[in-house]
């Protein structure tokens, strides 16, 4: 069963996958704006309800006889003083698009069986109206899905698959992080590049799941022959898909300290995805530009030259890594069950004893001389953030 703390942790996995697939930036009355789309909350929502079900919460509605009137009266239990008011939300937020846990799965599997999903808008109204078609109240409804729920959760299949799922999950937590500290024992410090690298808007529809395989296969081989690629000595990611904004690579990568200016060198291998990777299909997010943005979100600043001594930056890196892997517990790629949608490169050997190490902020040392030069021209590097606004959509 889920542990209490797991919640928390659930909602930041859940806020986290927000800020990767759910965000992209779009000129509106003519300024640039970083856009909101529909998120994920719904998902974190149904997660504890069922959770709450699994632990053995029935208690929708109640029928009661007053004691001085001797008229039926509708009282609400806990369950439907948290949660009846939500569900034409969550089912009306339902896709096909993603596969979803193993408790939304449920959710949305038990409101299929009972005609909830396809029907009218705003299913679900008073609980003490009639559902026109069967002649059931509401609130009779909303005791049926919870018991169909209990009974659900509480099957041997159900607890295998969410038993499953946790251990996959755990075990791409343990390797990421065990590769982070690896990589911190190979240099003393990194260029912590973090990007999301898209399609489009007008491309998306049509990228399926084998191209963007082939674009990310494109991108990492290009280490080998590309300047700007070759300072890429370590990397995370992973592949992720929004309902509206399609297939996505999402990607930490472990940059050569030889260099300091992350916002622009990040801008560089964004614009490299976009107009060589993708043949100009692709788009971009580069949250090294949006440092301040990500720290507003109480993500902390897991961006930029972190040194191997820098706690705070070190433990913002850590949680990015970790609620990274997280993901994969709560949201994942329909039919991509036998696909590798979440992995990571091998740490670089350690320096030998007295090669100079990365302490300095340029070291003269195999420095790739056109990138230095390229970013020593940049104007727009001054900042660490981009002072765009805000929008939900």
């Amino acid at each position: 069963m889920q542990k209490n703390d797991d919640i928390p942790q659930a909602r930041e996995v859940f806020d986290r996958l927000d800020d990767r697939v759910n965000i992209e930036e779009d000129e509106i009355d003519g300024k640039k704006k970083v856009i909101l789309l529909h998120g994920y909350k719904h998902l974190f929502d149904i997660e504890d309800f069922v959770l709450e079900i699994e632990k053995g919460w029935k208690g929708g509605f109640v029928d009661e006889v007053t004691y001085y009137g001797k008229r039926r009266k509708l009282r609400e239990l806990h369950l439907a003083k948290k949660y009846y008011r939500k569900l034409n939300t969550w089912i009306g937020r339902y896709s096909d698009i993603p596969r979803y846990s193993e408790r939304v799965t449920v959710f949305y599997e038990v409101c299929r069986e009972l005609g909830f999903i396809g029907a009218q808008l705003d299913y679900f109204r008073k609980p003490e109206e009639f559902d026109g078609r069967y002649g059931v109240r509401y609130a009779d409804w909303f005791n049926t899905l919870i018991e169909k729920i209990f009974e659900r959760v509480k099957t041997r299949e159900f607890k295998e698959r969410e038993r499953t799922r946790r251990n996959n999950a755990k075990r791409n937590e343990e390797n990421v992080l065990a590769m982070n500290e690896e990589m911190y024992q190979a240099r003393s410090r990194w260029l912590i590049l973090v990007l999301t690298l898209n399609y489009k808007k007008k491309y998306r529809r049509w990228m399926t799941l084998e191209d963007i395989q082939h674009h990310r296969d494109k991108f990492f081989r290009s280490r080998s022959y590309k300047e700007l690629m070759k300072g890429i000595e370590g990397y995370v990611w992973t592949i992720e898909q929004g309902e509206k904004t399609g297939f996505h690579l999402h990607v930490v990568l472990y940059y050569s300290a030889e260099h300091q200016r992350d916002v622009y060198i990040a801008q560089q291998i964004g614009e490299y995805w976009s107009n060589v990777v993708t043949d100009g299909k692709g788009d971009y997010w580069n949250s090294n530009a949006r440092k301040a943005f990500h720290a507003r979100h109480g993500h902390g600043i897991g961006t930029g030259q972190i040194d191997r001594k820098d706690g705070p930056k070190r433990e913002s890196l850590r949680k990015n890594l970790l609620y990274l892997a997280k993901a994969s517990q709560y949201l994942m790629i329909k039919g991509a069950e036998r696909v590798r949608t979440f992995d990571m490169g091998r740490a670089p050997e350690k320096l030998k004893s007295g090669r100079p190490r990365v302490d300095g902020v340029v070291c003269e040392a195999g420095i790739d001389v056109g990138v230095d030069q390229q970013i020593d021209e940049a104007d727009g590097n001054a900042s660490d953030d981009i002072p765009w606004d805000f929008a939900v959509v």
